[in-house]
């Protein structure tokens, strides 16, 4: 059986780093650090979770306007496993920039 074989686009390449480098975000604090819209989002999140590379973490917490639902995402193994290598990659392009660690990431895989 051969292997499906993933080629992720810039925007899905910037979120899996964020996670990698943030950890765990709520959608909010997601959508800030990688800068996309709500439905370029959903559309990602989609295609990020069928490929097993992202899951959703649902939690209910308490607050006095009543119970509030928090979705939070993380890094699956394999999302893990991939955002990592794109880590190297972009190290190994960016090796000798004066840029700071965040600032490296980015350019080099969008």
């Amino acid at each position: 059986m051969m292997e499906q074989q993933l080629v992720l686009s810039a925007v899905q390449s910037r979120i899996l780093l964020s996670l990698l480098t943030e950890g765990p975000l709520g959608s909010g604090s997601l959508l800030r650090v990688v800068g996309i819209s709500g439905s370029s989002w959903a559309k990602e999140k989609r295609f990020l979770v069928s490929s097993g590379l992202l899951e959703c973490k649902v939690s209910r917490e308490i607050t006095q306007k009543g119970i509030v639902r928090k979705m939070e995402f993380m890094l699956t193994r394999r999302g893990r496993q991939v955002s990592q290598n794109l880590l190297v990659i972009s190290s190994a392009i960016d090796e000798h920039s004066g840029l700071d660690r965040f600032e490296r990431i980015y350019p080099t895989v969008v």
